[in-house]
């Protein structure tokens, strides 16, 4: 292994694409800590950057056999770590895109006794409760609901700012979860 680091960053990647494992080993020792500081100054949280780090380094053993025409390992690298960020902020994305449809869920089932989870029922209360809200707010939260669209889809159908939409939802949000636990509490 020490032998490998007096090698240039060419011969290190002639020697990784060959499989030689401690020519990987090298690289890791050379490049996991400025990666993660890389990755770091884009994402907050630190178990999530150091899943980041992996995750390149995992690929870049994968595709190993694969990097002959790569001409800078450096370069290769940061790309790849952009890439991993940008997938980390989707994901990220659809995990705030259904959260809204959980809370609601999740605040409709806490305020039912078991034996009282009958979906016509809850369909009924969910429907009434949304016809008693103004025509904009309804409409936002129903493209939401039935159309699983994001604010900015919401925003461009209705011609409204994404801040209006969001407050649109939140306020239809808040009326639903008060429907339902008035509903539940007098029945």
């Amino acid at each position: 292994m020490g032998e490998i680091k007096m090698h240039t960053e060419a011969q290190l990647l002639a020697a990784l694409v060959a499989g030689e494992e401690a020519a990987f080993r090298t690289i890791y020792m050379t490049y996991a800590r400025p990666l993660f500081t890389f990755i770091r100054k884009n994402i907050d949280v630190r178990e999530d950057c150091e899943e980041l780090v992996q995750e390149v380094f995992e690929s870049l053993w994968t595709r190993h056999s694969h990097l002959g025409e790569v001409r800078s390992l450096e370069a290769y690298l940061y790309s790849m770590a952009r890439h991993k960020i940008i997938h980390h902020f989707r994901r990220a994305k659809v995990k705030r895109k259904y959260l809204t449809h959980y809370r609601l869920f999740e605040a409709v089932f806490e305020t039912m006794e078991t034996e009282e989870r009958d979906p016509a029922l809850i369909q009924q209360i969910i429907e009434t409760s949304l016809a008693e809200l103004p025509e904009r707010c309804r409409m936002a939260v129903t493209l939401r609901l039935k159309e699983n669209l994001s604010n900015a889809d919401i925003a461009v159908r209705m011609n409204l700012n994404k801040l209006t939409v969001k407050n649109h939802i939140v306020t239809a949000m808040a009326h639903l979860r008060t429907s339902l636990q008035r509903m539940y509490k007098l029945g």
